[in-house]
């Protein structure tokens, strides 16, 4: 569907920008996604490093997991933004806003007053004003635009149903907060009502409650027939896209040993897809099976030779074992693909000073401090150039 789609927009954010992709995609598959990515510019990655730029989060079903904690793509990048990097997460909605490929939402040039919304609402002054200080809905000097219409109307109609607005006030909060992008929930989300003490947002065939808690929605009807479960072997046949995606999901709630079995169905469908063999070398890193995922990298690399991270993720298994020459080796290959891979030169670097290669480790900790000079590693890089920090304090810097 999106092969021969260009980007309509330039945009400023994905120009230049190492772009990751986590969650089930409702637009468009993720090979899809990463084509267009190329196209406005960017470079897309498969795993989440400290140089990685953006990370698009899927909207089918949200990435997190049943018992209502975020994905391990979402805790990385968290993480690694708690400790200097900079990346932007933001949502499938904003990325395809970013190609030109949907257009941005905007508030309608209308205002309304709130003696003019009280009158077309039918809603009591007092009613508003109480809505307002318990941040329900919030005036931009005295006016309201289309989205403060949409959003009163739901408070009406749920307050109506029985809801008390603090529940309204609590579930909002929770749902800003776990979903980017939705800073105004009851306008941007379908919000359904589970009790009068639960709301939940629908999205896809899922629902979300404001602690993060996932919930299937079985009672949603469509053309007169409730859903399938997504990914039921016994409705659908996938072919070898589809297992791949389906390997991508069961990752993202790490359910690591049905992720695994996916990748392998789509390999058996498809023999040469380096993306599922570089998909199943991950998952099997995660069950710390590392010599199985260190073939199924290297499957990967001879059917796609230039998957950067496919060589980074070999040299930092090889590292972790002390193969600490084959971890160099595997590095510098990965520069022959990627010369401007910052983390590559970061760990080049420590493996340089673990050999007692003092050259070669300020080379390496020079190139890094051109890629990134700005970030909590760069000043790490410049303690080790100054001989304030060597190799063995590296776990106690990471």
């Amino acid at each position: 569907m999106f092969e021969d789609v260009e980007p309509a927009n330039s945009s400023s954010l994905l120009e230049n920008a190492r772009v990751a992709f986590t969650g089930r995609l409702l637009a468009m598959t993720q090979r899809d996604a990463r084509n267009l990515a190329i196209r406005a510019g960017s470079e897309p990655t498969r795993s989440i490093s400290r140089r990685t730029s953006v990370l698009v989060v899927g909207m089918g079903g949200w990435p997190l997991l049943p018992n209502g904690q975020i994905s391990s793509a979402l805790r990385r990048a968290e993480s690694l933004n708690l400790r200097g990097a900079c990346i932007r997460i933001i949502s499938e909605e904003e990325f395809l806003e970013e190609l030109g490929l949907r257009e941005k939402r905007s508030a309608t040039s209308r205002a309304y007053s709130a003696d003019e919304i009280c009158t077309l609402m039918k809603i009591d002054p007092e009613r508003l004003r109480r809505w307002e200080q318990l941040s329900l809905i919030r005036s931009n000097q005295g006016r309201y635009d289309f989205q403060d219409l949409v959003s009163l109307q739901t408070i009406a109609d749920l307050v109506g149903r029985g809801v008390r607005p603090e529940i309204i006030n609590r579930s909002l909060r929770g749902l800003a907060a776990v979903l980017p992008g939705t800073d105004r929930p009851l306008a941007q989300l379908q919000v359904v009502m589970e009790n009068s003490e639960t709301l939940l947002a629908e999205l896809d065939e899922c629902r979300i409650a404001a602690d993060g808690q996932l919930v299937m929605n079985f009672d949603r009807v469509v053309d007169g027939e409730a859903p399938k479960l997504q990914w039921s072997e016994e409705d659908v046949e996938l072919d070898a896209e589809s297992w791949l995606e389906r390997g991508q999901y069961l990752e993202e709630e790490e359910r690591f040993a049905e992720a695994a079995d996916a990748y392998r169905k789509a390999i058996a469908l498809e023999p040469c897809f380096p993306e599922a063999f570089f998909n199943l070398g991950n998952v099997l890193r995660a069950m710390e099976r590392s010599d199985a995922a260190i073939e199924m990298f290297r499957l990967a690399l001879a059917f796609d030779p230039n998957l950067t991270e496919a060589w980074y993720n070999v040299a930092d298994i090889l590292e972790e074992q002390g193969c600490v020459e084959e971890a160099i080796e595997h590095l510098n290959q990965t520069l022959n693909v990627a010369s401007n891979f910052a983390d590559a030169y970061y760990n080049l670097a420590l493996c340089h000073e673990k050999l007692g290669h003092t050259d070669q480790a300020h080379h390496c900790w020079s190139e890094y401090l051109k890629l990134d000079p700005q970030s909590e590693w760069a000043n790490v890089a410049r303690q080790h150039l100054s001989g304030q920090l060597t190799w063995e304090c590296r776990d106690g810097q990471s």
